[in-house]
């Protein structure tokens, strides 16, 4: 490499620290000030409650466990003849869906239960 071309890797490097640093910076900066606007307006704060990171975890549970199930499924699809990159994708696919649609309706009755008491 001569001349210019050596900058070119020393450029995408520096470029992809300062992009995630100032991701990282405006992450916090906009963070801090809804909670400033928030504080400000007398609001309460429910928005970042550890109920709704309770929901995210168990969305991604339930989401992971049909997936693990559409990937077992698909395996036996797969050695009972049936291709492999389509059972894989359409089984793993479907069950995900599933678990999707599952954890809304869990979240449905939750609603509904507590606005019964």
């Amino acid at each position: 490499m001569q001349g210019i071309e050596m900058l070119i890797p020393i450029l995408a490097v520096a470029g992809f620290w300062a992009a995630v640093i100032i991701w990282v910076y405006m992450f916090f900066s906009s963070r801090h000030r809804e909670r400033m606007a928030l504080i400000d307006n007398r609001m309460d704060a429910k928005v970042f409650s550890q109920e709704s990171n309770r929901e995210n975890a168990l969305k991604t549970g339930v989401v992971a466990i049909m997936a693990g199930i559409g990937v077992f499924i698909a395996y036996l699809l797969d050695k009972s003849g049936l291709p492999g990159v389509v059972a894989y994708f359409t089984v793993i696919l479907i069950f995900s869906g599933a678990g999707l649609v599952g954890f809304y309706y869990l979240m449905k009755g939750k609603e509904e239960r507590e606005g019964e008491v």
